[in-house]
């Protein structure tokens, strides 16, 4: 495979491969969580096991039992992540592999923190991508080419890999906002604010809110007014 493509990592190879290899597809958008299954269902080898909705993702997967779960990550959103983390702890027979638009780093540190399967960007070629659903269905692990590098520009700046997300929660965190508060503030419940904050202190190295603080309050990025960086 083409290093423009993606990189491989071997993972242990399946007893065996021959049967056909069933994909769920998930994605808030949904045309282009459909655009994505139909690409699938025309690859040999290969089915689709159904769509996964976001407000239900756990239990479609158990209800699906597929070999592979495909989900895409909307800019802007951890939806997608949310739903990996939460697949890999109900399901960890399922591989996981994320189809973004863009090669962030955050999404590489997910994908290699989680022991995800891999991650593949929309600009692949169809034949690429089936290509590299191939080798996951191998038993490899798919990863874009060059992100070792996209790592290493980043490790300067920790908070330039956070996404929009979780910059968003790590301020009001920093404005010592409770988890009830920053949950209600931003849509979202109480146990995805605990997933978003554990993801947060892990990518800044950090073991709780002060010292979040602290590094968001001595870098270079803007704070929303009014937004203290207390503990």
């Amino acid at each position: 495979m083409s290093g423009v493509v993606s990189q491989i990592v071997k993972r242990p190879v399946p007893e065996s491969n021959s049967r056909t290899i069933k994909v769920a597809v998930g994605d808030t958008r949904r045309l282009l969580a459909e655009a994505v299954a139909a690409l699938v269902g025309t690859m040999p080898g290969f089915a689709v096991s159904g769509l996964v909705p976001a407000d239900r993702a756990l239990s479609a997967v158990g209800e699906q039992e597929p070999d592979v779960l495909l989900l895409g990550v909307a800019p802007g959103s951890d939806a997608a992540l949310e739903i990996a983390h939460g697949v890999r702890a109900s399901a960890p027979a399922v591989e996981i592999v994320l189809l973004a638009d863009a090669l962030e780093p955050h999404l590489i540190k997910f994908v290699l923190d989680e022991r995800l399967t891999g991650l593949l960007l929309t600009d692949l070629a169809p034949s690429d991508f089936a290509m590299c659903l191939d080798q996951v269905a191998h038993g490899r692990a798919v990863l874009p080419a060059g992100w070792q590098d996209t790592l290493a520009e980043r490790r300067d700046d920790p908070l330039a890999a956070l996404s929009c997300r979780q910059m968003e929660v790590l301020e009001l965190l920093a404005a010592g906002s409770p988890y009830e508060a920053i949950a209600s503030r931003l849509f979202i419940s109480v146990n995805t604010v605990k997933f978003h904050v554990r993801s947060i202190f892990s990518q800044l190295g950090v073991h709780n809110r002060l010292e979040a603080a602290r590094l968001l309050a001595e870098s270079d990025h803007p704070h929303p007014e009014g937004t203290a960086t207390g503990p």
